[in-house]
């Protein structure tokens, strides 16, 4: 019986953009008029769950083959793992290198660097257990002069302070792996770099646009997660902004 839901679903809805919650109810009543409400509920959240569906924001759902950013998590960076989660064992942290972001720009970064958030009351612990581990070089949310002059290397680590509520996964550190690390969210990655240029230095400009754009036609973003982040960020209406000036076929109907 699913199946046929899902290729009526497809038909229905594969051209018609985004769709919200009540226009998918109206859709499934119609082929189930005795399904009851907490059915209609779960069957959503099953079409969520497989993948039929995807939700782009709290109600707003769209068909789509885009896929899920799924970042490489390299030898080093799960390495670098172990001691925020062994040493820190219930600590909130997140995790990830800027390599990442050669997967969405024009130009290359020739070098880059790793950065791991913390609970804002644990950041100088957490940055003392790495400088006394001597394998990398450790800075302490560093300005803008500190950036672009030492910033610049694959043993660097940037240690600031994780704003709450940041939206996170966890990954395993090798494939089928029970060892996990907790990274970022494309959303959150998304946000960081448009609120934080002297961190992302490096990605802003033509170079952020391109990172956006290749973000938003290629991997699935989930709008309510993205929005709600800017807002922890004091970014939500800059952002929104930024998003129906420069990219307005992509989040059109969303973010009203």
């Amino acid at each position: 019986m699913s199946k046929i839901i899902d290729r009526q679903i497809l038909k229905q809805f594969k051209s018609k953009g985004s769709f919200d919650r009540d226009t998918l109810s109206s859709f499934l009543t119609d082929l189930d008029p005795e399904i009851t409400e907490s059915a209609l509920t779960w069957r959503i959240h099953d079409l969520v769950k497989r993948k039929v569906i995807n939700q782009v924001k709290l109600g707003v759902y769209v068909i789509s083959d885009k896929e899920i950013y799924r970042p490489f998590v390299s030898d080093k960076l799960a390495s670098l793992s172990k001691i925020v989660a062994k040493e820190f064992d219930d600590l909130d942290y997140c995790l990830w290198s800027t390599e990442w972001l050669n997967d969405f720009t024009r130009h290359q970064l020739g070098t880059f660097f790793y950065i791991l958030e913390v609970e804002k009351d644990f950041v100088e612990e957490v940055f003392n257990a790495y400088s006394e581990s001597r394998q990398y070089r450790v800075y302490l949310d560093p300005k803008e002069d500190i950036m672009e002059r030492y910033v610049e290397s694959e043993v660097s680590i940037v240690i600031k302070p994780l704003i709450s509520r940041s939206p996170k996964q966890r990954v395993a550190v090798k494939e089928k792996s029970k060892d996990k690390i907790y990274v970022p969210t494309l959303e959150k990655i998304l946000i960081d770099v448009y609120s934080d240029a002297v961190t992302f230095y490096a990605i802003q400009g033509s170079e952020m646009d391109t990172l956006f754009e290749t973000a938003l036609k290629h991997y699935q973003i989930n709008f309510t997660k993205l929005i709600t982040y800017a807002g922890r960020r004091n970014k939500e209406k800059q952002i929104k902004s930024y998003l129906e000036n420069n990219f307005s076929d992509f989040v059109k109907d969303i973010l009203e």
